[in-house]
């Protein structure tokens, strides 16, 4: 809510979201605001740009019931308007439009007013339904409309008036109905086909014609049960006929939930290919048509082109994530993933997951004698020189090191560190980290690189897959990954020299095991002495210390401010 320059009366507004605006831009919306215990309130808005409105109240608490039932129904209205149109049954329509009945009751049943009020309500009904006035006033659920029936229908009685004008020259039904047709098909969300829409507006017409004829009495003292309403079949046969739920669509309701809770982009990338290929697979959009043995069938084709690992890793947390998640929210009664049952694959190792000293060496010696291909991105070729020596003296994921930015590369109590941090990019845990940096990296010219780039991001985006497959023409043996077996050999390294676990598990962000480990905080310092303990990955042919001379001045202020190793 918003407040207006001397105002005290809060204000609704909300932003009409860009891929439905042109569709929307100039329509006029019915809104019925009242709630239980409040008087009748309501508003009809023009949509433009936004949707704003007085609340009509300095109450707040009436200020927020209002407020949430204008928001509600709207962004129904804007789900609508993106969804497919549907067709439905006559007996569908009926019973949809005794959702206008009951709402003329519900909002006058209590306090009717004049019985002359309603009597002109209902002329201007009637001689819209029969075609007998040219652009009738829309009805907006208010029985103020004496003066325009006055001027069409004169002072005497309204039945003759009526009738003594020819019946079926003009279409009005959408000028007097509109509203209120609207009203109740995004209440029900429903987006009703074009060629349904006259009938509808019709059977609209004749229930509000009902509805006026028993407030009429009621205003005139008879609260006696009205037989008409009893003509209405149970609006919960609707049910049925409610517009597509797509994929795209729940995927893309799920993200927005879970993109505030903290989910990463890489998650939702992960979950989008999964969802795409589940499309593909399946050749429609609509979640409503999904059945477990569409799910069966996606499982045995998808087995036939990768490993049960690659499936259940994947495809089916996110295809179950999305799924589960519209159960959770009423979109889907039920989860067809579900059905799916793999059983992990038995792990047969014959290798260590880490790298061994002659693989590091050898990717160490590739990474510092690559030199830049023709047309080729120079941050391309910073990264295939860089990413793997940085994660192989911190034991980071790659992704982390190849989303570093200048800035992330500082001084921090006295060492130099990497931050890696969730602004830059995806950070599995979502906290940031600082890392110290390895002599041996400094000694390489990492911070001489620092210093020569430009501001931002150090290495090219999308880098990722280029820096596996360089690492890949040096270590060949496919039963090691290229870049997260610097994570496995790290920790290898770490064990064999007795490293405190908690601060090595600090240095690769990974969670404290247990309860205990979650107190204090693990410093710079204390990875420091860590980081510089873990032996430099010795050259195949290695060369003379370089002479102090001939190190640049950014590299020799950063090995003078190195803190001596124990």
């Amino acid at each position: 809510m918003s407040k207006r320059a001397r105002s005290n009366v809060p204000q609704f507004r909300i932003r009409v979201p860009a891929k439905v605006i042109n569709q929307l831009r100039g329509k006029r919306v019915l809104l019925n605001l009242a709630n239980r215990n409040d008087l009748p309130c309501i508003k009809v808005a023009k949509i433009a740009s936004d949707v704003s409105f007085s609340l009509g109240t300095t109450d707040r608490l009436i200020a927020e019931a209002r407020q949430a039932t204008a928001l509600d129904h709207l962004k129904r209205l804007f789900e609508l308007t993106a969804a497919e149109p549907v067709s439905i049954s006559h007996k569908n329509m009926v019973a949809l439009s005794g959702e206008t009945y009951r709402l003329y009751n519900e909002i006058h049943g209590d306090n009717p007013g004049e019985p002359s009020a309603w009597a002109y309500h209902k002329a201007l009904h009637r001689a819209a339904l029969e075609g007998r006035i040219k652009s009738p006033p829309p009805a907006a659920l208010t029985p103020n409309e004496g003066a325009t029936a006055i001027e069409l229908f004169g002072t005497g009685d309204l039945t003759e008036a009526v009738n003594a004008l020819p019946a079926g020259q003009y279409d009005g039904l959408e000028d007097r109905f509109g509203l209120l047709a609207d009203w109740v098909l995004i209440r029900q969300r429903i987006h009703l086909a074009r060629d349904d829409r006259r009938r509808f507006l019709h059977l609209v017409g004749t229930a509000s014609l009902d509805a006026g004829w028993h407030l009429r009495r009621n205003a005139e003292g008879d609260y006696s049960p009205d037989p008409k309403a009893q003509r209405f079949p149970s609006i919960e046969t609707v049910a049925a006929v409610k517009p597509k739920q797509t994929l795209t669509g729940l995927l893309d309701l799920w993200w927005k939930e879970a993109k505030a809770t903290g989910r990463s982009q890489s998650t939702y990338d992960t979950y989008k290919g999964a969802i795409d290929r589940l499309i593909t697979h399946l050749g429609h959009d609509d979640a409503n048509r999904v059945s477990e043995q569409d799910m069966l069938a996606f499982k045995d084709a998808r087995l036939k082109v990768v490993t049960v690992k690659t499936l259940k890793d994947g495809d089916l947390p996110g295809i179950k994530s999305v799924f589960g998640w519209a159960v959770d929210n009423k979109k889907l009664t039920k989860n067809p993933a579900d059905v799916i049952k793999v059983k992990s694959e038995k792990k047969i190792r014959t290798r260590s997951k880490g790298f061994t000293d002659q693989e590091a060496k050898a990717i160490l010696d590739a990474c510092l004698a690559y030199i830049r291909k023709p047309k080729e991105d120079p941050r391309t070729a910073a990264a295939k020189r860089w990413g793997p020596l940085i994660a192989a003296y911190t034991g980071c994921r790659i992704a982390e090191a190849l989303q570093l930015r200048k800035e992330d590369v500082r001084r921090d109590s006295g060492h130099h560190v990497f931050d890696l941090n969730p602004l830059a990019g995806s950070i599995k845990s979502g906290t940031y980290r600082l890392v110290p940096v390895h002599p041996h990296l400094i000694e390489m010219g990492l911070l001489s690189f620092v210093e020569e780039s430009n501001d931002g991001p150090l290495f090219a985006k999308g880098c990722y897959k280029r820096v596996l497959d360089f690492v890949r023409t040096v270590a060949t043996d496919e039963r090691v990954q290229p870049n997260h077996a610097w994570r496995h050999r790290l920790k290898t390294i770490s064990r064999n020299l007795g490293f405190d676990v908690r601060v090595v598990d600090a240095i690769q962000g990974h969670a404290p095991r247990t309860a205990g480990e979650e107190y204090g905080d693990v410093s710079v310092i204390a990875m420091a002495r860590v980081i510089n303990s873990i032996p430099r990955i010795a050259k195949d042919q290695p060369d003379e210390k370089p002479d102090r001379e001939h190190l640049s001045t950014v590299d020799q202020a950063a090995r003078s401010s190195e803190p001596a190793v124990d």
